[in-house]
């Protein structure tokens, strides 16, 4: 399979953070002055210096390519050379190009890569699956924050609907399921639909995609209660830009998909680390999917990623 390979120029970071990461190389240099070993330190505390070039992989989706660029970029802020290595193919493809070391790091999310590395694992809130996935993680791999950014499974009513019924929660849905139709998206988490308590639609269909499931939702709340129900993700462009309600999702019926960079324990700095870091505290859903939806729409990954960084580093 071809892979497109993109360099991309340095992003200058905020002064804050050029201070940040001077203040880092200082400390790294004073290490090696005094003897110590100068490296990153990673979630199992590992150490190590990862010179040369840095390669962050992508799958096929829009998503994937999205965020290696914004990896990238903050990677780049440090100073480091960065190039993205797109176009892997499916998750098996990249994770295959990462453990064999011809990637140093790839954007992943937390819910899916568990249930990769772990398949019988049973955790769906944001921390339980963090942890869960650190304990998972092949040796020789790590992560590091994860992100407030997701793309966790939902289920979503038209405010109008909302409106009508008082309804926000999926507890709040339970009464009307048995005369309810959930339409669900390709990428819906429809194996959790089991775990909602007390909960059987009358019907239940899978769509072509996000945009689909989101257009059967006109129909209107009948008398006695039935509704549509779009199950969909959160960082679909297609969910974000029209006029819903995800219903609350009080106890975690659904996955966490939180946005996490998988990198190879020793190829980065402390710096980088940091680097990532900020990413993890900056990047929200409602931005990923704004971006999702440019690259679909034609944009260049690279540049919609570009003005993104310039914004937030």
């Amino acid at each position: 399979m071809a892979h497109t390979r993109t360099d991309g120029p340095a992003e200058r970071p905020a002064a804050w953070f050029r201070a940040l990461i001077a203040g880092s190389a200082l400390l790294l240099v004073a290490g090696v002055a005094s003897g110590c070993a100068g490296g990153d330190t990673t979630l199992d505390g590992s150490a190590g210096q990862g010179p040369g070039e840095i390669v962050v992989g992508a799958g096929d989706g829009a998503e994937s390519r999205i965020l290696a660029e914004i990896y990238a970029g903050a990677l780049r802020s440090t100073g480091a050379p960065v190039i993205t290595d797109g176009g892997l193919g499916d998750r098996t493809a990249y994770l295959g190009q990462l453990d064999a070391g011809n990637v140093t790091l790839v954007p992943e999310f937390t819910g899916r890569l568990l249930r990769y590395y772990d398949p019988e694992s049973t955790e769906t809130e944001q921390d339980d699956v963090f942890e869960a996935l650190s304990k998972a993680l092949p040796q020789g791999l790590s992560i590091s924050d994860f992100a407030a950014a997701e793309d966790r499974s939902a289920l979503a009513v038209t405010s109008q609907t909302s409106g009508q019924l008082d309804l926000t929660t999926l507890d709040e849905l339970v009464p009307s399921c048995s005369r309810s139709t959930a339409v669900l998206a390709p990428a819906f988490e429809a194996d959790a639909l089991p775990d909602l308590t007390g909960c059987t639609f009358a019907q239940t269909r899978t769509v072509d995609d996000d945009a689909a499931a989101v257009g059967e939702l006109a129909a209107p709340a009948s008398a006695d209660g039935a509704v549509r129900v779009a199950g969909v993700t959160t960082a679909s462009p297609d969910v974000s830009d029209a006029d819903l309600v995800l219903l609350a999702d009080d106890d975690h019926v659904f996955t966490a998909q939180n946005v996490v960079p998988l990198f190879r324990i020793g190829t980065l700095t402390e710096a980088q680390l940091k680097a990532l870091n900020v990413v993890a505290g900056e990047l929200t859903t409602a931005d990923l999917a704004d971006m999702i939806g440019q690259v679909r729409g034609g944009a260049d990954s690279a540049d919609v990623a570009r003005v993104w960084l310039d914004a937030h580093l």
